[in-house]
């Protein structure tokens, strides 16, 4: 077998690979590798082939990454995880909140976070309050109305 069929060969795999292991990562090396493929049948000696591969290597990381994960990702939208699924979260006061840097308390999916009041207001129990933001084990609220 010539170098440009072995070339060929990791590109192939390294494209079924990429389709496995998402990430555009191993995507950019078969395309390099197709580069290198095309150096050495060529004729170009294995040195330039190696040169051929990282440089197209790092024009495509730089260009064809950002370009493939923006058109990809498009229009996907991300599902907020963790304390940042709470931000904009409409919750009930459970203890008074007096103004900061006083605490108190809201009821969030059955747990009892300490809760702080944003605007330096007192919130009475009972009012329906919204997340502004999470800091530490502290959320940050207003009054929903």
């Amino acid at each position: 077998m010539t170098p440009a069929q072995y070339w060929l060969i990791a590109a192939i795999v390294l494209f079924i690979l990429e389709v496995i292991t998402p990430g555009f990562v191993l995507a950019n090396l078969a395309v390099a590798a197709i580069a290198a493929s095309a150096a050495a049948w060529l004729g170009a000696s294995l040195s330039v082939q190696l040169i051929v591969f990282v440089a197209t290597c790092l024009v495509s990381f730089i260009t064809l990454r950002p370009l493939l994960r923006r058109t990809i990702m498009k229009g996907k939208h991300v599902v907020p995880t963790g304390t940042d699924a709470l931000i904009g979260r409409v919750v009930r006061v459970t203890e008074d909140i007096p103004s900061p840097p006083e605490t108190g308390r809201v009821q969030i999916d059955g747990d009892s976070w300490q809760a702080i009041s944003q605007h330096a207001t007192a919130i009475a129990m009972g009012t329906t309050v919204r997340i502004l933001r999470v800091e530490s084990a502290s959320v940050y609220v207003e009054p929903a109305s």
